[in-house]
């Protein structure tokens, strides 16, 4: 099996842009070179890699074939950067070292609280362009399995296949709502029809946290009237204003609570185990990076 840099080069290219053409214009080549390398890397192989379709994506053993060109890529830019210099010698001024970009996946709540601080410790550290991915904890490790993502902020705890998995604590969420939703909607306590009339907040339509709470706090499965903000830091001052009760990371909603803002609505909790899971690399870049997130996911989860 004979499987070229330029091959995986050109096939990351074309899932990342979707198109020939697009993927073509990143490269700097023409059409019909991607369309050649793309045939090559099929038959050296012996699968088809690419789904033809609009936007293009990888069939299976694609995604297999992106994972390892995502982990080259890395590889060869942490290369570069050696032959360039330490990322901390005096010689080299910041500006001149080549940025290496690493791609990761985490919940937006874990953004929002622990880890930019921890991402940004990494940026001065080393010379790097993080992207960051932002889906649900529970669906983040399917862009590890993809090859979009280098490591991932998930809550499964069964490593992906080629990954290693670290526990990084949980995160609370309390069911929170202000003083005046809580005598308008549940002035008279907590019960399945009450809750079924109130008004909730959700992250999205993947946010199970809220329904999960509210099926708890009824006895059974319910349906509230959803209001959805897509927002870590806007869904828990949507819960402020009033707009609904929400479930909201302790962390987060502390003040509010001291101050009075927000009140428990019930006196129960939800803990979601998160783990970081990365790419079994020999990359000092991805090993710095996850003492940094555990590091970082210590000082605030429990």
């Amino acid at each position: 099996m004979d499987i070229t840099q330029e091959g995986l080069r050109t096939l990351a290219a074309v899932v990342r842009e979707g198109t020939f053409d697009a993927a073509a214009a990143s490269l700097h080549i023409t059409p019909s070179a991607v369309s050649q390398r793309i045939k090559a890397l099929e038959a050296a192989v012996g699968r088809v890699v690419l789904r033809r379709t609009k936007p293009v994506t990888a069939t299976p053993d694609g995604e297999i074939l992106v994972r390892l060109a995502r982990q080259w890529e890395l590889l060869l830019a942490e290369t570069r950067v050696a032959f360039v210099g330490e990322p901390a010698a005096d010689d080299v001024p910041v500006t001149a070292q080549p940025r290496m970009h690493l791609p990761i996946a985490t919940n937006a709540d874990s953004l929002a609280t622990w880890l930019l601080p921890a991402l940004a410790r990494f940026h001065r550290e080393h010379p790097v362009a993080v992207e960051v991915f932002r889906d649900d904890e529970t669906r983040s490790s399917a862009l590890l399995r993809s090859g979009d993502a280098l490591a991932a902020v998930t809550s499964e705890p069964l490593a992906v296949r080629g990954c290693a998995l670290h526990s990084l604590g949980s995160m609370r969420y309390l069911p929170v709502a202000t003083p005046e939703f809580i005598d308008t909607w549940l002035p008279d306590g907590l019960d399945a029809e009450s809750l079924a009339r109130a008004p909730m907040v959700q992250f999205d339509r993947n946010d199970h946290i809220q329904r999960n709470i509210a099926a708890a706090l009824a006895g059974r499965p319910i349906d509230p009237p959803a209001t959805y903000i897509p927002a870590s830091t806007e869904y828990h001052r949507a819960v402020e204003l009033g707009i609904g009760w929400g479930a909201v990371p302790d962390v987060q909603i502390e003040d509010a609570l001291d101050d009075g803002r927000v009140r428990p609505i019930a006196d129960h909790h939800m803990d979601v185990p998160l783990y970081w899971q990365y790419w079994k690399l020999s990359s000092p870049l991805l090993h710095h990076l996850t003492d940094l997130v555990i590091d970082g996911a210590r000082a605030v989860l429990r």
